[in-house]
C-alpha cells in the first residue's frame, strides 16, 4: 500500500466514523462522553477547554 493509498484509506475511515457518530445530538453527546471529552454531567473536561473545579469556601 502506498501512502497515497494509505491516506485515502484513513480519510474514508474518517468520514465514516464521523457520519456514523453525528446522526443525532444524542448519538454526538454520547460518543463525546464516551471517548472522555465530556463529563457524564455534560461539562467540557479541563483538558480540552473546560473550566476547572471551583474551590468550595468556607463561609
Amino acid at each position: 500500500m502506498t501512502n497515497a493509498q494509505r491516506r485515502l484509506a484513513i480519510k474514508a475511515l474518517i468520514k465514516k466514523h464521523t457520519a456514523t457518530n453525528t446522526v443525532s445530538k444524542a448519538v454526538a453527546r454520547k460518543v463525546l462522553i464516551e471517548e472522555g471529552i465530556y463529563t457524564k454531567k455534560g461539562d467540557l473536561r479541563v483538558e480540552y477547554g473546560g473550566s476547572p473545579k471551583k474551590a468550595k469556601t468556607a463561609a
